[in-house]
């Protein structure tokens, strides 16, 4: 039941565009403000501005100024809104240049038209306006968004967030044997990762998603995190985290308000109150899973492999009741089957959801929804974006895009994405920059009430979809809530974790060296999930999420599903149903319905603490009407978990027996002449052990394998430089190289490894490997050293080189001088010419004297 709500609402936290893939407060446009309608809004901007300095300006002069200029931009927004709308939605069914380009000439004119008119509310000073409801636009209007940047970064940013949009949609993965078969994400991997019980297979899928989707968006995203921080701080917020929560702030009346902070301290609490139930949950589904797939590839105290959860990103884990259903001989409460055999179509199932809509006294879908949206994938070749998203183009044009599949799960979508009309449908009276849910989490809340009930075993009997021969016991009871805890309960700690760390990259509190070791580590330690094989800094999972590589805040997900209980227990009061919450069904109940209604055409012209009082008494979220919607199931799951491990240890993942645990200690062999550790040192060493495993496959195995670094995984990285090491087959991350293998390929190669690092096998150990024959390292002689050995080595040839030449010498001139002294019949002294006496030389009588 995952669903958004695209809108041209941007000015007031929805969707910024109104291009269906983005989520921003405040964003977006283009185009001036036009002089051929009604009077200038530059006009009346300047005229106060002049009255001001001529005269005193009182209040009630502003709040009329103030007034005429919001009339002027509600007229003149339906336009220019419902252009790029219609723009953003023919290129979201129909994905080709000409389509984006129009799109975006659209986009460019609802932007500068935003930004021109942000810019003249600016102008009015918010104290001096006395109509609370012209306050509120005013203030809302004065939120520039993107448009705050400068031309050249807006464009950079637009083109980025359409360049992540477009990987997701078009995004395929290739069989590994079959590099010309490729599958996108719908039809095609969806299908595989919700009915695959193959480990490899969905492990292919998986994995193939986010290094084909993730590793190309990595240098986009990081380009966007800087960007919207960037918008997020011009607009007067501390981070793009912050912009988002401010979603939730509310000013005033005093007894209303509610900060930013406190989001986030509520957030955290509920989280506290749900964590039993889900840690309950996750030892059941841990249990099951184990059972299918065995235990060499399970823990049954460690946490889930990411990929075995249901659908691409672990988020919802419907798909797992099949496999987890508590009394499988009980009549099967998913209804797919059932909806298959009597023919039902996407048609059929959106009729049906209009059909309850209408009961309650809410609002029949249009003529306009029925021949304009989107409810199958096309069958013309069209490239679409098949994500279910729901439609508020504005002039009365509704719509639903969605490639709907006949499945229980595309029949709770269906009324999910219906409830986002009604309530677009509810406020459309407001002013242009009222018309939006309370917050975020209420527009998604609002569909998420009609499938509690649709969801009801009650109401499928009433759509012939279970047998009226149907008895409802203690055992379908337990199975029909299992299934709600398995899509309910099971996303909520996916949803915080997500949402908790983009909040902490946008601080700054996560760099993006370590972006998914971070993201990894509080998978593990708040989802109790693991990643089935390593992924380095190359990847960017989070983005391979429809939501993130949109532009959607996400916290809305987790603040729906807390709202929905409170209101589901407030309408269910309102329909005097009476028995368990979970047994409450509002179908045809029009006090109900009421209620519901007025809540909904408030849209934005109440702080929603004071729309969530009007309906169900409290102010702010309370997770214990949840609490209750699923208390007989807590209470089985902790019989049946009697013996199993409740919780899980982070330090196993799927990939520990054949990982290797690598320590290098830099500072202890080299001293001060330890060189830094960093990406350029870890390409190396994996390029190391690439060719160590080609080495070894070449001369003990006979093969040829060209492995490569992209075959060569390290995670779990450390600062004090250790971190697990395993190898996959080449182009397959699913096949992982046996453990003695890359032993016995490191042993091998282990001189030429130690080597390259100037290390030994005691400063880089493979944990598990024993040490080597190698001989040990010898630190090589530094160069200064080196400089000073040739100098003298040159000093000490000279001087040899000089003594042997002056011997020669000397040598030859004592040849030259005994040879004429002999035709002479002389002796002659050889010192002579150099001046010096020696009396051996002389002539002399006394022998005792001479030689």
């Amino acid at each position: 039941v995952s669903a958004e709500y695209p809108t041209a609402r941007g000015p007031l936290g929805h969707a910024g565009t109104p291009r269906g893939v983005r989520a921003e407060q405040g964003q977006v446009a283009a185009a001036g403000w036009s002089q051929e309608h009604g009077p200038d809004m530059n006009m009346l901007v300047h005229l106060w501005l002049l009255c001001g300095l001529s005269t005193v300006v009182t209040p009630q002069d502003v709040t009329q100024q103030a007034q005429m200029f919001l009339e002027e931009f509600n007229r003149r927004a339906e336009d220019i809104s419902y252009e790029s709308s219609l723009a953003s939605w023919n290129y979201n069914t129909n994905i080709t240049e000409e389509t984006a380009r129009k799109m975006n000439e659209a986009d460019a004119k609802w932007s500068a038209f935003y930004s021109e008119a942000s810019r003249n509310a600016s102008s009015f000073p918010l104290a001096s306006i006395q109509d609370a409801l012209t306050r509120l636009q005013i203030q809302a209007l004065q939120d520039r968004g993107s448009s705050v940047l400068s031309p050249e970064k807006y464009s950079r940013l637009s083109t980025v967030l359409n360049t992540m949009s477009t990987i997701y949609s078009t995004g395929t993965v290739c069989k590994i044997t079959e590099p010309s078969e490729c599958l996108v994400l719908e039809p095609g991997l969806d299908t595989i990762m919700a009915n695959s019980t193959d480990y490899h297979e969905r492990l292919w899928a998986w994995e193939g998603w986010r290094a084909d989707v993730g590793r190309m968006m990595r240098p986009l995203y990081e380009e966007y995190v800087e960007l919207k921080n960037e918008v997020a701080k011009l607009n007067g917020y501390s981070d793009y985290g912050d912009y988002w929560r401010a979603n939730y702030e509310a000013d005033y009346p005093e007894e209303y308000k509610y900060s930013r902070d406190q989001l986030i301290e509520d957030v955290e609490k509920t989280f506290e109150q749900i964590k039993p139930l889900y840690q309950q949950l996750h030892a059941y589904v841990r249990h099951r899973l184990e059972q299918v797939y065995g235990p060499e590839l399970l823990s049954s105290t460690g946490c889930l492999p990411a990929h075995l959860l249901g659908d691409m990103w672990g988020r919802f884990w419907t798909n797992l009741y099949p496999l987890t259903v508590p009394y499988p001989a009980k009549p099967n409460i998913d209804v797919t089957s059932a909806m298959v055999q009597k023919k039902w179509d996407a048609i059929k199932i959106f009729k049906a959801a209009e059909a309850f809509f209408t009961s309650v006294g809410l609002y029949p879908m249009t003529e306009g929804f029925w021949n304009n949206s989107m409810l199958t994938e096309p069958t013309d070749n069209r490239k679409v974006v098949c994500h279910p998203t729901a439609w508020d183009l504005g002039k009365n044009d509704y719509r639903i895009k969605m490639c709907t599949k006949v499945t229980m799960d595309d029949f709770l979508t269906a009324h999910h994405e219906m409830g986002h009309i009604e309530y677009d449908m509810a406020y459309s009276a407001q002013p242009y920059l009222l018309r939006g849910g309370a917050n975020e989490g209420f527009h998604e809340a609002v569909g998420e009430i009609m499938s509690l009930s649709a969801a009801t075993p009650q109401h499928l009997k009433s759509l012939d979809l279970l047998e009226p021969t149907f008895q409802e016991d203690e055992e379908t009871e337990i199975n029909f809530l299992l299934k709600q805890a398995l899509t309910i309960v099971g996303t909520m700690p996916f949803t915080y974790m997500l949402e908790k760390w983009r909040w902490m990259v946008f601080r700054g509190e996560i760099t993006k060296q370590e972006w998914m070791k971070r993201w990894w580590e509080m998978k593990r330690e708040i989802v109790g999930v693991v990643e089935p094989v390593p992924h380095d800094e190359t990847y960017c999972d989070p983005a391979v999420l429809f939501h993130v590589a949109n532009d959607y805040s996400f916290i809305r997900y987790y603040t729906r599903t807390i709202y929905q209980f409170q209101f589901q227990e407030a309408l269910c009061k309102a329909a005097n149903h009476t028995g368990p919450l979970h047994t409450c069904d509002i179908t045809n109940s029009r006090a109900a319905g009421q209620k519901l209604r007025q809540l909904l055409e408030l849209g934005r012209s109440k702080p929603w603490t004071q729309a969530l009082e009007s309906i169900t008494g409290e102010k702010y979220m309370n997770a214990v009407p949840l609490l209750h919607y699923f208390e007989p199931l807590y209470k089985w799951l902790q019989k049946n978990n009697s013996g199993r491990y409740i919780g899980w240890k982070t330090d196993w993942a799927p990939y520990s027996g054949n990982a290797i645990k690598v320590r290098i200690s830099l500072k202890s062999a080299l001293g001060d002449q330890a060189y830094e550790w960093d990406e350029s040192e870890l390409f190396l060493f994996r390029s190391s052990i690439a060719y160590a495993m080609r080495k070894y496959f070449a001369e003990v195995k006979q093969q040829e394998v060209n492995f490569q670094i992209t075959d060569i995984h390290v995670g779990q990285q450390t600062q004090r430089i250790s971190f697990y090491l395993t190898v996959s087959m080449p182009g397959n991350i699913s096949d992982i190289v046996p453990k003695a293998d890359v032993i016995n390929a490191i042993r091998m190669s282990r001189g030429r490894i130690n080597e390259a690092f100037r290390l030994d096998d005691n400063t880089l150990e493979f944990a598990g490997i024993l040490p080597t024959l190698a001989t040990p390292y010898e630190p090589p002689v530094t160069v200064w050293l080196i400089i000073f050995g040739v100098v003298i080595s040159l000093v000490v040839i000279g001087v040899i080189v000089l003594i042997i030449t002056g011997q020669r010498d000397r040598k030859r001139r004592a040849r030259e001088s005994r040879s004429e002294a002999g035709s002479n019949c002389e002796e002659v002294n050889p010192y002579n010419e150099e001046g010096k006496r020696n009396m051996g030389f002389e002539p002399s009588e006394e022998t005792q004297t001479s030689f």
